[in-house]
């Protein structure tokens, strides 16, 4: 018994007094110097706040008490080997600064606006002089934002029409010739991981090279100032941005990223005509390719977009996301979050890419055509009719 710890006490968690409170910072932490700690309640709805009050600066955040379960933490005391649990509640502040200004009638968000124009510009395309016009026009005309929101209601209501298009096909038949269709083409006879998928078989070589300035302006721009909103493609951008000395393999990474960003907007777009949307906010280039590529040849109305569309992203998105990687390797935790849709879809789609899950992990692994299993009968795949 001597090797164990004894419990001396355990606190009573009572809703109806103040606890000891869990403070975390939003933006950072809290410097050196003195604060004050207090709980605050609204007289309006009763709710309480933490407030820290450090010199000027005042941070709040709301009180994280669930009613459905309680919070302890264990004090220990080293000499005697005891401890007290006891109950404590949580808070996540912020500095009240970001309130003031979201009250100005510039927000915050101008700076990073301006950033970006900056870049766009750079590029000298019709997109960008397009791009910097519209967001001019949203600032002073009210009546750009109606038009907006009535081109979303219709679209929504377009997509109540066309919901089954975000489900997998409900195939009988295994249509190998719907699968070369929508899968990059690869080598089936590869006895190398890296022989399995060349990278001019995805993204069309003659596109690539002619990214090569956009390529160097998004390697020297900060990634915040980037009209990528995926966290994923992100991060993947600042691994290559944090080496001293970027590679010609780097290089080409940023340009795959450029292409996975307006895939990734292909994949959740709603509205069935991809010539009347912006899918890259950094260039046309990619865009007008994706445009002609993914649109759906069996349609007669040019650049419409179908589930054939939707599937051919994903599985290019999911190879580009390989290839980008280390050693061939993507969670699919990582995937579902980005692409919005589940880890069973994800799944599904990287078989047929010969990307299989790790033993008992949620890693996708690139493998070798030859060793990965055919498709078994619930999910094959085909066009629908």
């Amino acid at each position: 018994m001597d090797d164990k710890t004894l419990i001396e006490s355990v606190c009573n968690h009572k809703r109806d007094t103040y606890l000891p409170t869990i403070v975390k910072f939003q933006n950072g932490s809290l410097g050196s110097g003195n604060a004050d700690f207090s709980i605050v309640e609204s007289n309006r709805d009763q709710r309480k706040r933490a407030l820290v009050l450090a010199g000027q600066q005042i941070y709040m955040g709301d009180l994280q008490d669930s009613t459905e379960y309680n919070t302890y933490i264990c004090l220990r005391n080293k000499s005697t080997n005891k401890v007290q649990i006891v109950p404590v509640q949580q808070s996540l502040l912020a500095n009240n600064v970001y309130k003031q200004l979201e009250k100005k009638e510039q927000m915050p968000v101008l700076s990073k606006e301006h950033a970006t124009k900056k870049l766009l510009k750079e590029f000298g395309s019709r997109k960008a002089s397009r791009y910097v016009n519209n967001s001019e026009q949203m600032m002073v005309n009210v009546d750009v934002v109606r038009q907006d929101l009535d081109e979303t209601v219709q679209n929504s209501t377009l997509n109540e029409t066309n919901a089954e298009e975000d489900t997998l096909p409900d195939a009988n038949v295994n249509n190998l010739e719907y699968l070369a269709t929508i899968v990059p083409k690869f080598d089936k006879t590869a006895t190398k991981v890296s022989e399995v998928y060349d990278v001019d078989d995805v993204v069309p070589r003659p596109l690539l090279d002619r990214l090569d300035e956009e390529a160097k302006v998004v390697y020297g721009t900060p990634v915040e100032s980037l009209p990528i909103e995926s966290e994923y493609l992100r991060d993947c951008l600042k691994r290559i941005q944090a080496k001293e000395i970027a590679s010609k393999e780097d290089f080409l990474h940023i340009k795959l990223i450029i292409y996975m960003d307006a895939l990734q907007t292909l994949i959740g777009l709603r509205s069935r005509q991809m010539k009347k949307v912006e899918l890259s906010g950094i260039t046309e280039k990619v865009e007008n390719d994706i445009v002609q590529r993914f649109a759906d040849p069996k349609v007669a109305k040019s650049f419409t977009r179908t589930t054939y569309s939707t599937e051919k992203a994903l599985t290019h998105f999911i190879v580009l996301a390989l290839l980008i990687s280390e050693k061939y390797e993507v969670d699919m935790n990582v995937l579902s979050r980005t692409l919005r849709t589940t880890k069973d879809r994800i799944k599904s789609y990287a078989h047929i890419v010969n990307a299989r899950p790790k033993s008992r992990s949620d890693v996708l692994s690139l493998r070798l055509p030859s060793t990965v299993p055919a498709l078994s009968t619930s999910n094959r795949f085909q066009r629908k009719k």
